[in-house]
């Protein structure tokens, strides 16, 4: 295939005014209302008598893949097809459907809680269950964080309108957003980004600060969304029994408490590796330092030849076969059978992203391909979320679930050996060189500088709003004191970023706070798969599948020690990955020094 693909879902239906769909969508919402009574009215599992629960767990398992089916089939046309008032609909339909599910999760939670530990572990213990262990333990453990069923039920229903609405406000308030760039020339606000990107650096400062005057002109919008998401929390969490903000964080990201602790004081550690290279850059650029709208900017040096679909797709497949056949042979896969939407169009949202399937078992990659570079290891990247769904996916659903902070091993892992392979290539020149390298910290400056300065700024904001609502000014010096802290002398004081937590949907996504440190978490661990897959050759292999495997049937620290015997809540891991960070660095100076 030579010209960038469009994907096929017509395997999961064949469209959304199919008949197909209409069946599927009435039989998801039918046995969600059956599943909500069964739940409400089943009592608590006891030791000789579960074959009823056994039946429910398997029934409710079965109503979420189909949800899931559902969810990413009009989640993928609403991306490809933005306009598109049917996608729209339907996923707003969803919506309905996922709280109502949330609804029979509660009922559950409150009877796996209420059972007694015997009675408990002979219900996991149950063949129809096996492989659902550690799915029906967070259940379990849930309890002990949550209000009465009666309250949860409340919370889902009322989450629909109340605290989700902020989220969609936000959305809404964002998507109509434009601003202008140029005396009479407006864009999209959804611009924002590839234009601090621009080789210029006069665009680039009129994107920052020409957007950041009309989410000025919004602020209070903004600023009510967000005390409104972050003060419904905090009175939910409140009257579950949550002591810290940071508690639920860490719980839904299978993480401990001292494992975040750990690797966050590791990132403050090692700072100075990626302010060394921002500063590094800013002299390539000819400036003192950089500002916040010029940490995404090229280096200058010539660009890399365009890399057309075609070269793009044997660059991804040669790097998969020389690491492991079956990496390769899935990707070819995926391209043969059209699981990739790659065209460059109007009308499709920003960004990429893999979406899966339980029922179909398959997976669909979105991103749009403009023969760059970074879009070859976009590919890589989406495609490495796809392997670890297709690893996966002999699974049942409840061993399939994997937190944010192992969600991104495989993608990363996948990026690791594309940028290996394009720095080892034959007659690869320096501007290719330096690209992949550039390419490479400045994904460790985002990951262990960005990443940490929006977490740290929502620490303190939460910090404060449990005093009360914050103010936009004080938001705005928050982030500044923040961007300060994280990035030191590596950043122009005079160029910082007040409005970055209005710009930025991590913090306005209402289904999980703290959207953040799960990225650098991903980054800094697959690193730490890629340098032992690297030592130990194809004797990993098998290791690799296992991890990726284990992912959805323990925490993140529970995965790493079994299967690489590592802990995670000590810093060695974390430094260790740091040198791999150092190297990088090293090679990025030697490729910017002059000829001798």
């Amino acid at each position: 295939m030579t010209q960038p693909p469009t994907w096929d879902l017509s395997a999961w239906f064949p469209g959304l005014d199919s008949e197909a769909w209409r069946v599927a969508r009435g039989a998801v919402d039918a046995t969600l209302a059956d599943l909500k009574g069964r739940a409400i009215a089943l009592a608590p599992p006891v030791v000789d008598d579960h074959e009823a629960w056994v039946a429910l767990l398997r029934a409710v398992e079965a109503a979420r893949a189909e949800l899931g089916h559902l969810d990413a089939f009009a989640g993928a046309l609403a991306a490809a097809d933005a306009h598109d008032p049917a996608a729209k609909r339907e996923t707003a339909a969803l919506a309905s459907l996922g709280a109502r599910s949330d609804q029979v999760e509660a009922a559950l939670i409150a009877g796996l809680g209420a059972a007694e530990a015997a009675a408990f572990e002979a219900l996991i213990a149950h063949p129809d269950l096996e492989g659902a262990a550690y799915r029906l333990r967070r259940l379990r453990d849930e309890a002990a964080r949550s209000m009465s069923p009666e309250l949860e039920m409340l919370a889902a229903e009322l989450g629909v309108t109340g605290l989700d609405a902020w989220g969609r406000l936000y959305e809404q308030v964002t998507g109509e957003l434009d601003f202008e760039l140029t005396p009479g020339r407006r864009v999209p606000f959804a611009w924002k980004r590839s234009l601090t990107q621009d080789p210029d650096p006069a665009i680039r400062r009129a994107a920052l600060v020409n957007s950041n005057a009309e989410l000025a002109a919004r602020g209070s919008v903004f600023t009510a969304a967000l005390n409104g998401i972050a003060g419904t929390r905090l009175a939910l969490w409140a009257r579950r029994g949550i002591p810290h903000f940071l508690d639920e964080a860490v719980h839904g990201a299978a993480i401990t408490r001292a494992t975040l602790d750990t690797m966050m004081g590791v990132c403050a550690e090692y700072a100075e590796l990626p302010r060394r290279y921002l500063r590094l850059k800013a002299g390539l650029m000819g400036m003192e330092r950089l500002g916040m709208q010029d940490l995404s900017a090229p280096v200058p040096v010539p660009d890399p030849p365009p890399l057309p679909w075609a070269e793009a797709t044997r660059i991804v497949l040669d790097a998969f076969d020389r690491y492991d056949p079956e990496m390769g042979d899935f990707a070819r896969h995926a391209l043969a059978h059209r699981w990739i939407e790659a065209e460059p169009r109007p009308g499709k949202r920003p960004g990429a992203f893999c979406t899966g399937s339980r029922v179909a078992r398959e997976s669909r990659v979105f991103m749009t391909y403009q023969d760059t570079l970074g879009d070859v290891q976009t590919l890589a990247h989406e495609l490495g979320h796809a392997y670890h769904n297709f690893v996966m996916r002999d699974l049942r659903p409840f061993a399939t679930g994997y937190a944010m902070t192992l969600a991104e091993t495989a993608s990363t892992f996948a990026e690791s050996l594309v940028g290996e392979a394009l720095l080892a290539a034959p007659g690869a020149g320096r501007s290719q060189t330096l690209a992949v390298l550039d390419l490479r910290m400045d994904r460790a400056a985002s990951f262990l500088l960005n990443i940490p300065m929006r977490f740290e700024f929502e620490r303190a904001f939460y910090e404060a709003r449990r005093e009360g609502e914050v103010p936009t000014e004080r938001l705005c010096a928050l982030m500044e004191e923040t961007q300060r802290a994280v990035y030191g002398d590596a950043l122009d004081p005079q160029a910082l970023d007040p409005w970055f937590w209005a710009s930025k949907l991590h913090y306005f996504i209402t289904g999980v706070s703290f959207y953040n440190f799960p990225y650098t978490f991903g980054y800094l661990f697959s690193l730490g798969v890629w340098a032992r897959a690297r030592s130990a050759g194809p004797a990993f292999r098998p290791t690799y599948r296992a991890l990726l495997r284990a992912t959805g049937s323990g925490t993140a620290e529970q995965v790493a020690r079994d299967v690489l015997g590592i802990d995670l809540e000590r810093p060695e891991f974390w430094r260790e990955t740091m040198t791999i960070v150092a190297d990088d660095l090293a090679l990025f100076e030697q490729a910017i020094a002059p000829p001798a």
